[in-house]
């Protein structure tokens, strides 16, 4: 069987059941699997591949059929400017969230920034980013769940951030007694009768500790405000991602706490995504 065939019958399946990224699902299976880039899947479409690697790939093709997604297949993903690995202990990293860092980055260049600290890390990939890029600070990754901190610990390793970082079990900041300049966090919001409406490559895939924030979604910015004050600097930036219908929510609750919102952003839709505090 040659590539180009292969290739179509992949699109084809993914198709017909209703996948939407059919085409780069096929590509990415392939790219894996026969230690291709792009490049070199266009120009080897005749190639032939070996009886071993079609059925690795018709093997790869059942499981993406069944609704695991690649990234949890391969356990790996493209988040800013690296690739992470990641876990079914951990939230896949979702390319809105990137939003995050372009705000910590540019706060970082206005400011004196010493230190930033990521509540609910998971695989360390919003603090690992602002890292890379900012070489003259350092950071903190905490999170409640020991196997997502042995990723994140993985990931700082393998992107040699491992002297700028620490990783930390802990519930929310109960074990920190040091502040920060820049607090980030992508908590759980999803409203907990919410979860069972999710796609099927979420809710079978994701941690259910990141996805659930309690009855109303808001469970995790009441906890998170609460003791906030006690582990930021002066003039700390808070950036948090939020469900896309709870920026006022999200605001009041800060607000109740003496915190101002600084400014909404908005993701690729239109929707409010990311709200900044002080």
């Amino acid at each position: 069987m040659i590539l180009s065939e292969i290739k179509k019958k992949l699109s084809k399946n993914f198709l017909i059941s209703g996948i939407e990224t059919a085409e780069l699902d096929a590509r990415l299976i392939l790219k894996e699997i026969l230690s291709f880039d792009d490049k070199e899947l266009i120009i080897n479409e005749n190639y032939h591949i070996p009886k071993g690697f079609i059925k690795e790939i018709f093997a790869i093709e059942k499981r993406r059929l069944k609704g695991e997604p690649i990234s949890k297949i391969f356990k790996k993903r493209d988040f800013y400017k690296s690739t992470f690995i990641i876990s079914n202990d951990v939230l896949d990293p979702r390319p809105e969230t990137e939003l995050i860092v372009e705000i910590a980055n540019n706060f970082i260049k206005k400011n004196g920034v010493k230190n930033i600290l990521d509540l609910g890390t998971g695989s360390g990939c919003i603090l690992l980013s602002v890292l890379k890029e900012n070489k003259m600070i350092n950071g903190l990754g905490i999170d409640l769940s020991k196997e997502a901190i042995n990723i994140a610990q993985k990931n700082s390793k393998k992107l040699q951030l491992d002297k700028q970082s620490n990783f930390l079990i802990s519930n929310w900041m109960e074990a920190i007694n040091f502040k920060f300049d820049i607090v980030v966090s992508n908590p759980p919001y999803i409203a907990s009768k919410d979860i069972k409406k999710l796609s099927n490559n979420v809710k079978n895939f994701d941690p259910l500790l990141s996805l659930d924030g309690g009855e109303d979604g808001l469970n995790c910015y009441r906890a998170i405000v609460k003791d906030l004050k006690r582990v930021i600097n002066k003039n700390a930036i808070i950036i948090i991602e939020i469900g896309y219908n709870q920026s006022k929510f999200v605001e009041e609750i800060f607000k109740k706490n003496d915190f101002k919102l600084i400014k909404k952003y908005n993701d690729i839709n239109g929707l409010d995504r990311v709200l900044t505090f002080q």
